[in-house]
């Protein structure tokens, strides 16, 4: 079997006190997405941040894409001021990896996003975001769950005649939860898959071009019952 690539775009964070190089900021992703990507059958390689011309090469290379978590998104990128309860965000980032997703969607790649990855899709494809949960309900179930990072943190509803519901074949998922922002307005193409009880949008697909669906949860932090995703995605990076 030939193994898929599969791109992640990666995050960028400060060095260390105790670097060598503390002016070198430093690209990185989680582990568990290399973990889950590799145990699926796919070659995953980290992609840097790159002139649009390098990336359509890198992309070009490349059997589908990964979105992964990281900071909040700035909020300039959704036409909003930021609020005092937005966390730190690093618009390089924002701007690559925007950038990263219309360039997929250009060669016809199949998208997997997760947690940030779900809202950088959606303010891409033109939505916005809640720029802290407690802006969305007054009523919000715990969304941070650092306790539980692993394990079920809540219930989502599956959305019928969705990718997810073809997956998971069921109406109701335990997942666990590590986000603070959630989308708000879904954008052009964006399908609302799964909801949380407090009305938080859990998982989009896009409605139109190459396979693109992607989840406000980690999946790649919990158990094997979350492959299917993973397992999915391969498929359509083979295909």
């Amino acid at each position: 079997m030939n193994k898929p690539v599969i791109g992640l775009g990666g995050v960028l964070e400060k060095a260390p006190p105790s670097s060598a190089f503390p002016t070198f900021r430093r690209l990185f992703t989680n582990e568990g997405y290399l973990a889950k990507l590799q145990k699926a059958g796919a070659l995953p390689i980290l992609l840097p941040i790159a002139s649009q011309a390098d990336l359509e090469c890198m992309v070009g290379l490349c059997d589908g894409i990964l979105l992964p978590g990281g900071p909040d998104i700035d909020p300039s990128f959704y036409n909003q001021e930021r609020h005092e309860l937005c966390g730190p965000s690093d618009p390089d980032v924002d701007r690559y990896q925007i950038q990263l997703f219309h360039t997929a969607r250009k060669l016809n790649k199949p998208i997997l996003g997760i947690c940030r990855g779900a809202q950088l899709i959606n303010v891409a494809q033109g939505g916005t975001l809640f720029q802290d949960y407690r802006l969305q309900s007054e009523t919000p179930i715990l969304h941070p769950d650092y306790e539980r990072w692993d394990s079920v943190s809540h219930q989502v509803e599956v959305i019928p005649h969705t990718i997810l519901s073809e997956l998971f074949s069921t109406g109701c998922l335990g997942v666990n939860s590590l986000h603070h922002q959630s989308i708000a307005k879904p954008g052009a193409d964006c399908k609302v898959t799964a909801v949380s009880s407090d009305g938080s949008i859990e998982a989009i697909e896009l409605s139109s071009g190459a396979w693109c669906t992607a989840v406000q949860w980690h999946p790649e932090a919990m158990g094997s019952g979350m492959d299917c995703l993973f397992e999915a995605f391969i498929r359509k990076a083979l295909s």
